[in-house]
């Protein structure tokens, strides 16, 4: 059954159109099991861990199944945060952008409930939010779930584990009794296994057995840094590094091509991979990465899915991800091939919290990344001007440069290594940091108890979903959504937060 291909398993031709511009070809084993399933129209109760595609596996056939024309919200999801409310939201646009005045809309505490209230009024297709603020319109009647077809619960042992389960029940109890119901979940505690028996009766059950979570041959390394640093950092990982082919990962569309622009321009070879290429130009872009025309991508997480290339031996993480799905998503692109790979997150202090959640994800603790220090930087600059340098002595043009820069100092009556230096500095000038003539500076340390003074971290405030304000088209790449539970102050139970997470 893995074997198929989408075009095989019934999907809508506009969604199968959005699958074959993304780039998927073969459904994944959890995609494979329940979307003919959920196509069928039966309850289904999946059980698998993070990373195995589950949100493609309940999205591509429920938006199947739904009347595109009908602007009212016929699909339901439920996340356990406002992070995963963003990364599903948006995978929803990406699969539905084949339609026509489709809305996908995020519904999430911490943020103002004007907006979500004018984006319900305007009318969307897919609600996608965390129990509590769901639960808060339903009170005040401003989500109506009159005409929903189908319900699914995201995550829903991490729903429990936050105390969200009262919400999650009630949110149950007001769906109509012919709703389409799923349920995903990484375990089955009893508690979980009681909600599925009293909502999603004679269900098709679909077990996937992780292979491993433990990211084997890959290196993970983290390196701690404040925002407005994290271009000099990343610049410096790229002078240390002997990497072969270089995959850098940020959230936003934006961000590829000026990040793209910044490294060029510190003469690395880089190429900008984002959504606002055409299949030719990434396609392109990837061979030109095959082939060693470029060394480094810039890529958000949707453009590079399914990106498989074998010289790329390092991942940088350059913003962090959504969740731990694009977490081993990304990782995942190296250590291909049976290689080795290396993948580095470079962490602002305001999200230090989210890396026992990545870990936990791989199975693999990351272990801290030591840049060189200034002294070690500029030493190893020397060297290696010094071996470029050398590497010219049997050049053939040697002989002809030497007498043009002997004749230069004789008409100028300077000594000749009086114009050696001139010409280093000339070179220096012409190609910013060439040369080993400038110190390199320290770079501010970062420790687990560093204050917040970084302000360009993921914002948690409201109005940070659309594009240019309410009643703007979702963004199907970008958002830099906060990692904190779901809430303007919540904190994991059992850190000193509440038990239960505020809505």
């Amino acid at each position: 059954m893995s074997e198929l291909s989408f075009a095989e398993l019934g999907l809508d031709p506009a969604v199968l159109e959005a699958v074959a511009a993304v780039g998927y070809e073969t459904p994944s084993p959890i995609q494979a099991q329940s979307i003919p399933a959920l196509l069928a129209g039966n309850h289904l109760l999946g059980v698998a861990q993070t990373g195995t595609g589950k949100t493609a596996a309940f999205a591509l056939p429920l938006l199947s199944r739904i009347d595109a024309n009908v602007a009212e919200p016929q699909i339901l999801v439920l996340t356990p945060t406002r992070e995963l409310a963003i990364q599903v939201a948006e995978a929803f646009t990406t699969y539905a952008s084949k339609f026509k005045n489709f809305h996908v809309l995020p519904i999430y505490g911490g943020q103002d409930f004007s907006p979500q209230i004018r984006g319900l009024k305007r009318g969307a297709q897919v609600i996608v939010g965390t129990p509590g603020r769901l639960l808060d319109h339903l009170r005040k009647s401003t989500l109506k779930l009159d005409n929903l077809r189908a319900l699914v619960l995201d995550e829903a042992d991490e729903m429990l584990r936050m105390g969200f389960i009262d919400d999650v029940e009630a949110i149950l109890a007001k769906t109509p009794p012919n709703c389409q119901r799923a349920l995903f979940s990484a375990t089955m505690p009893a508690q979980i296994r009681k909600v599925a028996q009293t909502y999603l009766k004679n269900a098709t059950e679909v077990r996937i057995e992780s292979e491993t979570r433990t990211v084997e041959r890959i290196s993970q390394f983290v390196l701690p840094v404040y925002a407005e640093r994290k271009l000099d950092a990343l610049t410096r990982i790229l002078e240390v590094e002997p990497f072969d082919g270089a995959i850098i990962f940020v959230r936003t569309k934006a961000e590829t091509a000026l990040l793209a622009e910044k490294l060029s321009a510190r003469g690395h070879s880089v190429a900008p991979l984002s959504g606002d290429l055409n299949q030719r130009q990434r396609e392109q872009t990837v061979e030109d990465l095959k082939r060693g025309k470029k060394d480094i991508i810039i890529a958000t997480d949707v453009a590079a899915r399914g990106l498989d290339v074998s010289r790329i031996s390092h991942v940088i993480n350059y913003d962090v991800p959504y969740d731990t799905e694009a977490y081993i998503h990304r990782v995942g692109r190296t250590g291909r091939a049976g290689r080795a790979g290396k993948a580095i997150l470079l962490v602002t202090p305001r999200e230090r919290s989210w890396l026992r959640t990545l870990e936990r994800a791989t199975n693999s603790p990351m272990e801290p990344y030591q840049l060189p220090s200034p002294a070690e930087l500029q030493q190893m600059r020397v060297e290696q001007f010094e071996s470029q340098l050398l590497s010219f002595a049997d050049d053939p043009r040697a002989a002809k440069a030497i007498a043009l820069l002997d004749d230069i100092a004789e008409r100028n009556d300077m000594d000749i290594t009086m114009v050696a230096g001139a010409l280093a500095c000339w070179m220096e000038a012409s190609q910013p940091d060439s040369l080993p003539l400038k110190q390199p500076e320290a770079l501010p340390e970062v420790s687990a108890s560093a204050p917040r003074r970084d302000r360009k971290g993921p914002p948690s405030g409201k109005g940070n979903f659309r594009k240019g304000g309410p009643g703007k088209t979702f963004r199907k790449e970008g958002g830099k959504p906060g990692f904190r539970k779901d809430g303007p102050k919540g904190k994991p139970a059992g850190k000193g937060g509440p038990k239960r997470a505020p809505r």
